[in-house]
C-alpha cells in the first residue's frame, strides 16, 4: 500500500485533506479485494484485475507509454464522473505523488497554512477531475496543473493579505513580476493566462526544475528527444520574451486625455471653474 507523508501543518482534527485522501485511498487498497481496474478494458495493462496501487507503479514508471497513461487516466475520470465516491477517492489516491510535490513545492519558499493550501490544491483538481477535456492527450498533466493553478491561487491571495496592524498592501501586476521570482509560480501563472500549455510547462518545469533528462522525459511522455527540445525552445523564449517585455502604462481614455493634458500644462478642466 502507498504512503504519503503528513507535511506541514496541520488541521484541528490533526490532518490535511491530502492526509484525509490518502487514508480513504489506503483503505479502498485494504483487505482481500483492493479495489482494482479490468486490464481487459484498458489496452497496455495486464488482461486482468490490477489493483489501483499497481496500476499507479506502472503510469509512474518512467518508461510507461503516454498513451498507456492517458488510457488509464481517461477511464479513471469517466468512473469518477459516472458513479461518484468509490472512484473520485480512487482519482485523487491515484494523483496523491503528484498533489503532495505541489502543495510541497508551493510551501518551500512562502507561509501558508497547510490546511489551507493542501484544501486548493485538492480543489482545483476535483474541479478539473469534472470539467477536463478526455479527448486530448496529457490528461494527468493537466490535472496537475490545474491543482498547482488552485493552490497557486490560495498563496498569492495569502501574499497580497495585509498582515495585521499593517497598511494594504497593491499587489499583483503582469505575469513574473509579482510572485517573488519563484518559477514555479511564474510557469502556473503562465498556463493560467495562456502564455504557455500545460505541457509545455511541464516539459520545463520537469527539465529545468527537476532536474530530469530530456532524454528521460521524452521516454515518459511517448515523444522523440528532438519534438521535445523544440517544444521547449519555443515555450521559453516565448516565456522569456514576455517576462522582458517592459511593461506598457495604461491608456488614457481619448475623453479624458485633453483635461488630463490639459490639467499637466497648468490649465483649465472643462467644465471646471475658468
Amino acid at each position: 500500500m502507498p504512503t504519503y507523508p503528513c507535511t506541514g501543518e496541520c488541521d484541528y482534527d490533526g490532518v490535511t485533506a491530502l492526509d484525509t485522501a490518502r487514508r480513504a485511498f489506503g483503505f479502498l487498497l485494504a483487505g482481500p479485494h483492493p479495489i482494482s481496474l479490468d486490464g481487459r478494458a484498458i489496452p497496455g495493462l495486464p488482461p486482468r484485475f490490477v489493483p489501483l496501487d499497481q496500476v499507479q507503479e506502472l503510469v509512474m514508471h518512467s518508461r510507461c507509454p503516454q498513451r498507456l497513461r492517458d488510457g488509464v487516466w481517461c477511464h479513471l475520470t469517466t468512473r469518477s464522473r459516472v458513479e461518484g465516491g468509490t472512484w473520485t477517492v480512487a482519482c485523487v489516491g491515484m494523483a496523491l505523488p503528484a498533489l503532495v510535490t505541489i502543495a510541497a513545492r508551493l510551501s518551500a519558499r512562502h507561509r501558508l497554512e497547510a490546511a489551507d493550501l493542501h484544501a486548493a490544491v485538492l480543489a482545483g483538481f476535483l474541479t478539473a477531475l469534472a470539467e477536463i477535456d478526455l479527448a486530448r492527450p496529457g490528461v494527468m498533466n493537466r490535472l496537475r496543473w490545474a491543482a498547482y493553478r488552485s493552490g497557486h491561487a490560495a498563496l498569492r491571495e495569502a501574499l497580497d493579505a495585509p498582515e495585521p496592524g499593517t497598511p494594504t498592501r497593491v499587489t499583483g501586476g503582469p505575469l513574473g513580476r509579482s510572485v517573488e521570482g519563484h518559477p514555479d509560480l511564474v510557469l502556473a501563472r503562465a498556463v493560467a493566462e495562456g502564455l504557455l500549455t500545460a505541457r509545455e510547462a511541464d516539459v520545463i518545469a520537469v527539465t529545468r526544475l527537476d532536474g530530469r533528462s530530456l532524454t528521460r522525459f521524452a521516454q515518459e511522455c511517448g515523444s522523440s528527444y528532438e519534438a521535445l527540445k523544440k517544444t521547449r525552445a519555443r515555450a521559453e523564449r516565448r516565456l522569456a520574451g514576455h517576462l522582458t517585455t517592459p511593461r506598457t502604462p495604461p491608456s488614457v481614455p481619448s475623453g479624458r486625455s485633453r483635461s488630463v493634458s490639459s490639467a499637466a500644462a497648468g490649465g483649465p478642466l472643462p467644465g471646471g471653474p475658468r
